[in-house]
């Protein structure tokens, strides 16, 4: 099993159930997509200054999401990710692939903060 992050970067205004419920739909039997994950994130980039005035309560979120996908090799989730996202996208979405992990090493390396 691999852990795929992923980002939607777009102007629609989707909760994290939309954007949940848009992955599963657009999901084939052979993308062996087994979980799915989303929660609203702030855009990549610099860190407003303390001293500086607090973002506007409608700044723009980004949602990030991770597809546990039952895969044998890291390839071949990143394949199965990546056509996932190419579905979406065709819908008027931009969504990213920013990373792929063996749940295995996601595990060992809690444990060793635990």
């Amino acid at each position: 099993m691999y852990l795929v992050d992923i980002r939607l970067e777009s102007a629609a205004r989707l909760s994290p159930a939309d954007v949940r419920r848009l992955l599963s739909r657009a999901a084939l039997p052979g993308d062996g997509v087994e979980h799915i994950y989303v929660q609203p994130s702030r855009p990549s980039g610099p860190a407003p200054l303390p001293s500086g005035p607090a973002p506007p309560r409608d700044a723009a979120l980004c949602l990030d999401a991770v597809l546990f996908l039952s895969h044998l090799t890291l390839t071949e989730s990143e394949r199965a990710a990546d056509a996932l996202l190419e579905r979406c996208t065709t819908r008027g979405l931009r969504l990213r692939r920013l990373s792929a992990v063996p749940l295995t090493l996601l595990v060992e390396l809690l444990a060793l903060e635990g």
